[in-house]
Parts: structure tokens; C-alpha cells; sequence
């Protein structure tokens, strides 16, 4: 729809609460619209005399500074750049690159426009109205080799899917959102931020990850939605209950979730997480309540499966110039007219030797031995005949001991013994990103210097 516009502030009056939480250990950090508004004013008019259409990075922690500068970027016609990450080296790449005019940021040492200094003065903006086809956003996202590859977004994209989601879900007016995943990445974005606002709900300013953070912010807010990962939610299910009693939906995205981890959060909760399958380059395709469950497509959505059996897409959400149907990465089994089951990704699947070798399925198998919390399998070039060989990371559990001799034992019950990990790291923690992927080069890092 070329010439739709549309109201990201529509369903908040101007004493409605748009944020929960604090700053800098602030007492208090309630925010309302009119707040919003206002500080997006002030920051606009730091903004004046960039190109419309030029960059400006965005590398805020706290949500509701990011939703600041949002808006302020979108009032003055600039398109929000978001790193994956806030190490100076990228943010210098992305400068030297000639696309991003400067950075907006609430932390120490970020060379450009701090937030937190942003003082009164400056009249608010208005109510936002973005023509579909404006550029809202560039998405960097994490490649394989390391590499940040953009991945341009328009309104129409990000604000027309969030309204869509708002409205699948029934996410309520007024609702408290907590959101485990920053707003840098795009499912952050957009359950954190952008449907939020689309359904004239709230979020918390802050990103919690451990446990009982979580549970004291949705305490604190009588939370109804909580957006995760599935590694922060295995992590959740140590949780304790009392406090968490106000959640009514909980999503999950980024990988599967395991059925483990889903069983275990129904048991101890009375959670039935959504999953929620979508990508930066195809924005959201479907959803499902249960593991073993088919997807079924978002609205807008048509679905289909190659002679390969790769998972095509055609959505609104897509970049207009993206031809469609879209080839995704994904191996599916069509079940009816928008309904598919997942059989994991396409690239997912190697040769070692002449064994066929699920990657999804090692790191399952190593997910589950006592003791490992977490677990990651990179693939790498091998000498002779093989082709390939795997290593293994493994996260293990406080007060666990556990080495590679047992891994490979206990592995040897499930597994042809050419396909099992030849190198093996154990560590407190895996890599992920806020997101709670894993990037190639970080997992190889953990082996420098091994033979």
C-alpha cells in the first residue's frame, strides 16, 4: 500500500505510561507519552542538518532511550542504523563506511549525541504519520563469517508487521511488556518496542537476563507479556514462581524451543509459550503454541515449500524490490493451505565422510547430558576424505564436572562414532549475542591456541 501512512502513537493518550523502570539506578523512570514526545523533541532538534534518508546509529541500553531517539530519527526523515553490537571498533567501521552521520547513545565513552545530556527547550514532536515506503530502519546483522551485513527496513515493514502482531496476539491496551532481548536486534525492536506502541501497551526500560531480575521487574510491573529466547528461558525455569503469577503470554524466538524447556516452564508456571519463526530478512512468517505443533502463517502471509523442500515466502513484510516468492533457509513439510511443520534448517545439515550429520540434532543431543545448561556445535574444514568435522561447546551447570571422554560415551548411545565432536571446550557461559545467537568466529575464538 504505496500510499498508506502510519500512527506508531495512535493508541496512547498523552498521560498514558509508555515505560516501567529506572535509569542508572534511578527511584524512579516512569515515562508517559507526553514524556515521549517531548524528549524526542529535544534530541530532534540535535538532529537538524543531517541529509534526510542519512544514517544515524542508535546504541541505547535503556528501551526507553532507544525509543527516544527512534522517534526523534524518524521526525527529522533519518533512518536508524543498529549495529550488532556497541564495540567502538564497529560503530568506527560503520562511520568510516560514510553512511551513518553520528551516534546516538546513553553510555560513556560513545563519541556523538548522548541522550542523558539532552536537556528541555526544544518544543515535542508530533504524533508521528510515516508513509509506508519510508525508510525507518537499517538492521546489521551478525553474518556467519563475521561479517555485518545490512538489512534495510521500511515503515510499511516494521510498522505494518508490528500491527499485525499486535492484533494476532491480542496484546492489550495498558499491558506491562518485559522484553529479555535488546532493542538493537529486530525481534527486540519489534516485540519490545515497536508492538508496544502499536497496542498502546508499556515496556520496561531495562533488558533483565538473569533469573531473579526477571522476576522482580515483572513483579514490579504486574507484567503481562514476557519476550525471550529460549536460553533465557531454559535459564528460566530455576525460577520461582511467586511474582509471575500477571503473565498471560509468553513469546519465544531466534531457534526452536526446546520441548524440554516448554514442558518444564507448563509445569512450573502454567506457561504456553508462542514461537514465533521469522528472520531480519523476512521479518515474522509463522507462529505455534506447541513444540511438536505445526506453524501456522502470520495475516499476510503465504506459504509454500520448494522442490527442495526449502520453506517460501511471500509477505508483506519483505523489502518491495525482494522477488517472491522468497527462499528461505528453512527445510519444511506442508501440512495445508498456511500450516507447515519445521524439519530445521537447510544449512543445518553436513557431510562427514558420507554421513549425513544434523548439527540441530548434536546440539540437542549434547543439551541434554546431565549437568550442561547449554551447548553449540561450529563446523569446520577437515583434512583426507572426511570434509568436515565438529566441534563442541558445552556450558556446563555450577559444581558439574564433566570431560570429553564422557561426552563422547554418553554420546555413542545416539550417534555414529564418525559423526561425533572431535574438539570439545568447556565453559561457564556461551557467546550468545543479546539475542541469543551465536556467531561462528566466537565459537572458533575458544579454541585458539588448543591443539
Amino acid at each position: 500500500m504505496p500510499n498508506h501512512a502510519y500512527e506508531p502513537c495512535a493508541q496512547h493518550r498523552d498521560d498514558d505510561v509508555v515505560a516501567r523502570g529506572a535509569r542508572d539506578g534511578a527511584a524512579e523512570g516512569t515515562r508517559r507519552m507526553a514524556d515521549l514526545l517531548a524528549d524526542a523533541g529535544a534530541v530532534a532538534a540535535r538532529l537538524q542538518g543531517f541529509p534526510r534518508g542519512s544514517e544515524v546509529a542508535v546504541v541505547c541500553h535503556d528501551r526507553y532511550d532507544f525509543t527516544v531517539a527512534l522517534l526523534a530519527a524518524i521526525d527529522r526523515g533519518l533512518v536508524v542504523a543498529l549495529p550488532p553490537n556497541a564495540r567502538p571498533e564497529t560503530l568506527r567501521q560503520l562511520r568510516s563506511e560514510g553512511r551513518v552521520q553520528t551516534v546516538i547513545s546513553d553510555q560513556d565513552g560513545v563519541p556523538g549525541i548522548d541522550v542523558r545530556q539532552i536537556g528541555a527547550g526544544a518544543p515535542p514532536i508530533a504524533r508521528p504519520l510515516v508513509p509506508s515506503g519510508q525508510p525507518l530502519v537499517v538492521v546489521y546483522t551478525s553474518g556467519s563469517t563475521g561479517a555485518s551485513l545490512p538489512c534495510a527496513k521500511s515503515a510499511g515493514q516494521l510498522l505494518g508487521e508490528a500491527a499485525v502482531l499486535a492484533r494476532t496476539f491480542g496484546i492489550e491496551r495498558g499491558a506491562a511488556i518485559v522484553p529479555t532481548v535488546p532493542p538493537h536486534h529486530i525481534y527486540g525492536l519489534l516485540f519490545g518496542v515497536l508492538v508496544p506502541l502499536a497496542a498502546g501497551a508499556s515496556f520496561c526500560r531495562e533488558t533483565p537476563f538473569y533469573e531473579g531480575v526477571v522476576r522482580r521487574i515483572v513483579a514490579r510491573d504486574a507484567a503481562r507479556v514476557l519476550v525471550s529466547v529460549p536460553v533465557h528461558l531454559r535459564a528460566l525455569t530455576m525460577m520461582e514462581p511467586a511474582g509471575t503469577e500477571t503473565l498471560a503470554r509468553i513469546f519465544s524466538s531466534g531457534a526452536p524451543l526446546p520441548s524440554e524447556t516448554r514442558s518444564a516452564l507448563e509445569t512450573r508456571f502454567g506457561w504456553r509459550v508462542t514461537d514465533v519463526l521469522g528472520s531480519s530478512e523476512t521479518g515474522g512468517i509463522a507462529h505455534r503454541d506447541q513444540s511438536e505443533a505445526a506453524y501456522t502463517a502470520l495475516p499476510g502471509v503465504e506459504v509454500a515449500a520448494g522442490e527442495d523442500g526449502r520453506l517460501l515466502v511471500t509477505s508483506p513484510f519483505l523489502p518491495p524490490e525482494t522477488p517472491q516468492p522468497f527462499a528461505t533457509g528453512d527445510r519444511v513439510e506442508l501440512l495445508g493451505p498456511g500450516r507447515f511443520r519445521h524439519l530445521g534448517r537447510a544449512d543445518g545439515v553436513l557431510k562427514i565422510g558420507s554421513t549425513r550429520v544434523s548439527l540441530a540434532e548434536l546440539e540437542a543431543r549434547l543439551s541434554a547430558l546431565p549437568g550442561v545448561k547449554d551447548a553449540a556445535v561450529v563446523p569446520h574444514a577437515a583434512s583426507g576424505g572426511r570434509g568436515h568435522e565438529t566441534w563442541a561447546v558445552l556450558a556446563l551447570e555450577a559444581g558439574a564436572a564433566l570431560d570429553a571422554a564422557e561426552v563422547r560415551e554418553a554420546l555413542r548411545a545416539w550417534l555414529d562414532p564418525v559423526v561425533l565432536p572431535r574438539r570439545y571446550r568447556f565453559v561457564a557461559a556461551l557467546p550468545r549475542e543479546g539475542n541469543g545467537k551465536l556467531r561462528r568466529e566466537a565459537l572458533l575464538a575458544l579454541f585458539e591456541g588448543e591443539e
